[in-house]
């Protein structure tokens, strides 16, 4: 199972989640649950595009996240992305990471790869979209 997770964290969270709690408990299990399912296709297809040219097999490649559950624990809401290691991933951390052989570089680290993961710009298109589905949960929830 990939230690890979992926949490809601935006500024306006509390605002949003003391809104959906007024209107419901089960609209904010919704909302989170929406959000970060949403989030791990983000992740799944940063991935997919970036493992193209690492395509051999297509082993890794078939081995990113797409449809593990939203794990709960206590208030605290989280979705596993990236590669899952038991099912065959151990290869995207090399990728990721680089090899050395004998103290030099063998495998240079593919960024790319490194980057639709951990990514700036992965993790600003996650809260967007995060943003945009408790905003539409709030507006059905408020006609």
């Amino acid at each position: 199972m990939a230690k890979n997770k992926l949490t809601v964290d935006f500024s306006a969270l509390e605002r949003y989640r003391k809104q959906l709690e007024s209107i419901g408990g089960d609209s904010t299990v919704r909302a989170f649950t929406s959000a970060l399912k949403a989030s791990q296709q983000v992740v799944k297809q940063s991935v997919t595009a970036a493992m193209t040219p690492h395509n051999q097999t297509g082993q890794t490649a078939g081995t990113a996240i797409s449809d593990k559950p939203v794990e709960w624990t206590g208030d605290t809401a989280a979705i596993p992305v990236g590669f899952d290691i038991a099912e065959g991933g151990l290869a995207s951390i090399f990728l990721m990471y680089g090899t050395t052989l004998y103290g030099q570089p063998h495998v240079a680290p593919d960024r790319k790869l490194y980057d639709a993961v951990y990514g700036a710009a992965v993790k600003r298109r996650i809260r967007k979209i995060q943003e945009e589905a408790f905003r539409k949960v709030i507006e059905r929830a408020m006609k």
